[in-house]
């Protein structure tokens, strides 16, 4: 009998002490912890459908004082984000290259959630975000300011770049032991070379010869002419040129349709993560 009253007490005690996942505000910002004034809330959500209707990657940014008030409580952050993420379906079904911003104010930690089409080189770029945009401002309580300055970083270093399949370097930013190997076995002799090349398929051109004098060290970029849209596929040019005797090359690439759920800046697509992202602490 004492036994079973205990078990009960404990029963009756859960649904205080647990929380449940919380439904999303909107599908663009979830401001719990209301770190935003309204004029830069507007600035953010207009700066989220914007970046949405150009890329058709759906960003969306939460805020908390702590995960622990949503069931994260014990939780690590990096757990916490995925399971919200997936729980939202946030981003295209399809493609899975929605992203998660997760502030937790009280905790002093974020996450940038990825989805799980994003390779795992997009970390370094998730990382470099948080960093470079969001902790600066975070260490000094300016959370307005950081989470501005990060949903424009997040479109600028990783949404743009990977729906123009433009992979970030991993320069100034540890990669992983699995690409280190990679690179290693690969480019022995080109590996100081990486670090100062701006996007990684530079990095693969300068092993190419050159076809009119057969030096190596091609220099390589990307340039966008038409976005792709829900009817009609894209087209962009790969420019590559010698800098030993000045011959150049330009290959047309063609990027694939949208699906009927990028360009829309309403709802949540269904997307999933498998874990990927980065996070920070201040």
């Amino acid at each position: 009998m004492f036994l079973r009253q205990i078990l009960l007490f404990l029963f009756m005690s859960l649904p205080a002490n647990a929380q449940e996942l919380p439904e999303p505000l909107s599908s663009t910002v979830s401001d719990f912890a209301d770190l935003l004034p309204p004029e830069v809330e507007a600035r953010v959500v207009d700066a989220l459908t914007k970046g949405r209707q150009e890329t058709g990657v759906h960003v969306a940014l939460v805020t908390m004082d702590s995960i622990a008030d949503y069931g994260g409580a014990g939780q690590r952050i990096e757990d916490f984000a995925k399971t919200l993420f997936n729980s939202w379906g946030v981003g295209d079904a399809g493609r899975n290259d929605g992203i998660l911003i997760l502030v937790a104010r009280s905790d002093r930690e974020m996450r940038i959630a990825l989805g799980a089409g994003y390779p795992v080189i997009w970390d370094n770029a998730a990382q470099r975000v948080i960093d470079r945009y969001f902790l600066p401002e975070f260490r000094t309580d300016r959370y307005a300011a950081g989470i501005e300055a990060g949903v424009q970083g997040t479109f600028d270093l990783i949404a743009r770049p990977y729906v123009a399949n433009n992979p970030p370097s991993d320069t100034g930013v540890p990669i992983t032991d699995i690409v280190q190997m990679i690179m290693t076995g690969l480019l022995v002799a080109g590996v100081v070379l990486v670090a100062f090349r701006q996007r990684v398929g530079s990095v693969f051109a300068r092993l190419r010869k050159c076809p009119r004098c057969g030096n190596r060290g091609l220099d390589q970029s990307r340039r966008i002419l038409d976005q792709p849209t829900q009817t009609t596929t894209g087209r962009g040019e790969i420019h590559r040129s010698c800098p030993a005797c000045g011959e150049q090359t330009i290959i047309p690439y063609t990027i694939a349709a949208k699906s009927s759920s990028s360009g829309s800046s309403d709802g949540f697509g269904g997307g999933s993560s498998s874990g990927g992202g980065a996070s920070g602490r201040w």
